[in-house]
């Protein structure tokens, strides 16, 4: 009985807690860092086509950001041997580095995504 009291009381804590955290699903992170050209030419490729889009664009050399491009890297699964920037995550999905391919993966992904509202750019 204390067991399964136990394992109810875990499951409604995990419910409430979930509940108090803010989820955008309509947002773009970009793990990005400076002096990576692959990087800035990312962000020029998003800010040319995708400018009116819920981008995040953080760099890993500033706050927790690298804390977090390693906990999406766990989430992915990517080895972090292997992990670099840029990182874009998009939903279910991620993008490493750029070229050709990763333009081609990001067009893919990104047609998941809406474009801000005028409502959501003016609370930004």
């Amino acid at each position: 009985m204390k067991k399964v009291l136990m394992a109810l009381m875990l499951a409604v804590m995990v419910v409430l807690g979930g509940c108090h955290e803010k989820r955008t699903t309509n947002r773009i992170y970009v793990f990005s860092q400076p002096g990576c050209m692959h990087c800035d030419h990312a962000r020029s490729y998003i800010q040319r086509y995708y400018r009116n889009y819920d981008i995040r664009e953080l760099n890993v050399h500033e706050g927790n950001n690298m804390s977090y491009l390693l906990r999406f890297a766990r989430k992915y699964r990517i080895p972090e041997q292997t992990l670099g920037t840029p990182l874009i995550v998009m939903g279910n999905n991620y993008v490493m580095g750029w070229g050709e391919e990763q333009q081609r993966q990001f067009n893919r992904y990104a047609r998941n995504f809406k474009p801000k509202t005028n409502q959501q750019k003016r609370r930004r």
